[in-house]
């Protein structure tokens, strides 16, 4: 699908459920983290991620549906859908309790778990997520899903990307870049667009119950995130019991991918306060 791999000499690839959820398995001892990637992405985005926690945790990484190696649903999935396929994914491994990190549509999906599989939780990480977007800036979203399903090809990649990565100008880093923008031209437009318009009508389905997350979870995002804000993430751990943020200075939408040094240690820390 693309030129990113993960080179892991104890990462299990190319394994599947009974149902065809591709995932891959990294590291052999430790508590279990599993981890939800966003639109058009797929499981090889959390690369800095395993390397780094496979030294001391079973690291689990999944293509969600219609992503990567995973087939499409049969139907346009719900958020419902998306939260059994990875409950399908924890029974069928036999996995009792985890950490779960997700970002973006990534991280809708961890919350909806967390609410309702909370006993299998021990520490739950969101990163960029959305919550109670501005009407205008919903329609926005959607705009930009149905121009997506109705031209049946996926415009405008480069304005998602300059989203995605605000003020990226090192070498390395636009390397990184050019293997994002690899996944989004190889993505086929039919399943992003309806992924992508279910996210854009997902950032207020968890009104009025963050009360009810009883999981230690803490909200990260980036402070040139324009869409994934601070004032989100600040909102939801008010609103959740045991809810804590954190802002990482300078970095946008896809900061775990393109600044995991910085990020890395953060979600560490949360987790082993959390063990």
């Amino acid at each position: 699908m693309s030129d990113l791999k993960i080179h892991n000499s104890k990462q299990s690839s190319g394994l599947f459920t009974e149902n065809n959820t591709h995932y891959c398995i990294s590291g052999s001892e430790g508590p279990v983290l599993i981890f939800i990637h966003g639109v058009g992405l797929c499981s090889e985005i959390w690369e800095p991620q395993v390397e780094y926690f496979s030294k001391h945790y079973k690291v689990i990484t999944y293509d969600f549906l219609g992503h990567g190696l995973t087939p499409p649903a049969s139907k346009s999935p719900t958020i419902e859908d998306y939260v059994e396929q990875l409950n399908d994914l924890v029974d069928s491994l036999g996995i009792s309790s985890f950490s779960l990190i997700g970002h973006s549509m990534g991280a809708i999906i961890s919350v909806a778990y967390s609410l309702k599989y909370e006993d299998k939780i021990n520490s739950l990480i969101p990163l960029n997520i959305v919550y109670k977007r501005s009407s205008d800036a919903r329609e926005q979203v959607l705009d930009r899903a149905n121009k997506i399903l109705q031209a049946g090809e996926i415009g405008n990649i480069e304005q998602t990307i300059s989203r995605w990565f605000e003020n990226i100008r090192e070498p390395d880093r636009i390397e990184k870049i050019n293997k994002v923008r690899q996944l989004l031209l190889s993505a086929s437009p039919k399943v992003y667009g309806h992924a992508y318009k279910l996210f854009a009508l997902s950032d207020s389905i968890f009104e009025n119950l963050l009360d009810k997350l009883s999981v230690p979870v803490l909200y990260l995002t980036g402070s040139d995130d324009p869409n994934s804000n601070s004032k989100m993430s600040h909102e939801m751990a008010k609103e959740s019991p045991k809810g804590f943020s954190k802002i990482v200075d300078n970095e946008a939408h896809m900061m775990a991918y393109i600044a995991p040094a910085k990020l890395n240690p953060i979600i560490k820390d949360f987790l082993q306060q959390n063990e």
